[in-house]
């Protein structure tokens, strides 16, 4: 039950916002953790009782952290994060371990294992994520224990940002799991944000997507070098496009709710770096890898080749994080190297270069750094990346690129225009006068759009569901 399928935009959304205004105030987290337990079931059934008995695990442990020692306090973290890590080790890398392991064994000419293959389930990895930050938060004396299981579970299946973030930290989240009062203001404001992620999804992210996968889905070596560029481009609009469009319908719903989550992007393709790419970028795992990895490592405290060791550690364990590949772990190295680059040379190019130059140069790289990504296996990356820069003629399979139909151009003009030029939109702020109509008006015609669309069109889920 995805938020751009018809059951969730004309059953389950319309009855859960209902029920949370109609239950006496004192029973909305209540209301919210039914919906929210539901929501997470419909999707991964098996999986919700393993994250169910691991969240009631670190209720059970948080609730012990304040009447222990440091020494106690320690082995309740070290049994939370063997606990969360061990789940995510299990669902997300086991078929990766035996994988590589086997082409080891293989290779050697050794008997290989058989084992049956883990299915991973939705949101896993944002789910683990959250559920450390309420202990490390309790052990670091920066949030209280929740009060009661059910304000706890709330946090933890809250189903606005449950499947794909933004990663919510609990000390961020813990005063609004208590005391928040819902304005018409704020259903107002949700509602117009989570009509603009619908209408970027469906309009934008999908129809960016169909050409995309018609292009990956070729052999390298058959990919013209025109359809090579124009679908690594759209891969890098789609991409943010699509996840930015979740965060914005995640940001829309929770403030629905009365819940003000973290903002997850800030038009990331104007960094002119990387180091400003990652703070522009999915901000809540950026932080979440800074303030849980990086700084418990030494940060920059203990000098230049330490801090750029923790840099390496970090954006390698940012690149597992995404997925159980080679393509992922390569993808975190490639910007891991590209921050240490920045602080040791770039840094001062920049300075003197042309903000433009920056940007378009960061831009570059980006999309290399984005085919690795999108690749099934690093040797298809390889040979993709040499389709770029060695000429191929037209596919005979796609035909001329230029030919590849006016969704696609328009949703590739309308991702630019979004990612480059936001001064070429109206203007208007919502505190201005009429702002809140223009807005409201704007809101309104595009989720009329987005529901036309979302009803007749082919349903594509969100590609970072699969992390």
């Amino acid at each position: 039950m995805l938020f751009s399928t018809t059951i969730f935009l004309f059953y389950f959304l319309p009855v859960a916002v209902a029920g949370y205004f109609l239950v006496p105030r004192a029973g909305r987290n209540g209301w919210l953790l039914l919906v929210s337990c539901g929501f997470f079931f419909w999707g991964a059934p098996r999986f919700f009782f393993v994250i169910f008995a691991s969240a009631l695990l670190d209720y059970l442990l948080g609730s012990r952290m304040s009447g222990c020692g440091a020494r106690g306090r320690r082995w309740l973290v070290a049994v939370s994060l063997l606990n969360n890590l061990g789940i995510l080790a299990y669902y997300k890398y086991t078929n990766f371990a035996f994988e590589n392991v086997n082409a080891l064994f293989s290779f050697l000419g050794w008997h290989t294992f058989t084992w049956e293959h883990v299915l991973l389930p939705i949101g896993v990895s944002f789910l683990v994520f959250e559920k450390i930050t309420y202990i490390v938060d309790l052990y670091r004396g920066v949030a209280e224990p929740a009060g009661s299981l059910v304000r706890y579970l709330t946090y933890v299946f809250l189903f606005p940002k449950v499947l794909a973030g933004p990663i919510v930290k609990y000390h961020d989240l813990a005063s609004q799991l208590g005391e928040r009062a819902v304005r018409f203001e704020d259903v107002y404001r949700g509602a117009v944000r989570f009509a603009y992620g619908l209408f970027k999804k469906v309009f934008l992210a999908d129809a960016l997507g169909e050409y995309v996968d018609a292009v990956f889905a070729l052999p390298a070596g058959a990919v013209s070098t025109g359809d090579a560029w124009l679908a690594a481009l759209c891969f890098t609009m789609q991409i943010y496009m699509d996840f930015s469009s979740y965060s914005d319908m995640a940001i829309g719903l929770a403030r629905v709710f009365g819940f003000r989550l973290m903002e997850n992007f800030r038009l990331p393709y104007l960094a002119g770096s990387f180091s400003e790419f990652w703070r522009r970028w999915h901000i809540s795992l950026s932080t979440w890898i800074r303030d849980y990895v990086y700084i418990p490592l030494g940060g920059s405290r203990e000098g230049t080749r330490r801090t750029y060791r923790n840099l390496f550690l970090s954006f390698l364990a940012s690149g597992l994080w995404h997925g159980a590949n080679w393509t992922f772990v390569l993808w975190g190295v490639y910007h891991g190297l590209f921050v240490i680059l920045d602080r040791a040379v770039f840094g001062r190019w920049q300075q003197r270069l042309p903000r433009a130059v920056c940007v378009a140069a960061a831009f570059f790289f980006l999309l290399l750094g984005w085919i690795l990504f999108r690749s099934p296996d690093v040797g298809y990356a390889l040979s993709y990346a040499g389709r770029l820069f060695v000429y191929q003629p037209v596919a005979p399979a796609l035909g001329n690129f230029l030919l590849v139909g006016r969704p696609v151009l328009a949703a590739l003009g309308g991702a630019l225009v979004l990612s480059f030029l936001p001064g070429l939109l109206p203007r208007c702020s919502w505190e201005a006068q009429g702002g809140r109509l223009l807005w409201g008006g704007a809101g309104v015609c595009l989720l009329v759009l987005a529901l036309s669309k979302a009803v007749t069109a082919t349903f594509h889920p969100f590609l970072y569901f699969r992390f």
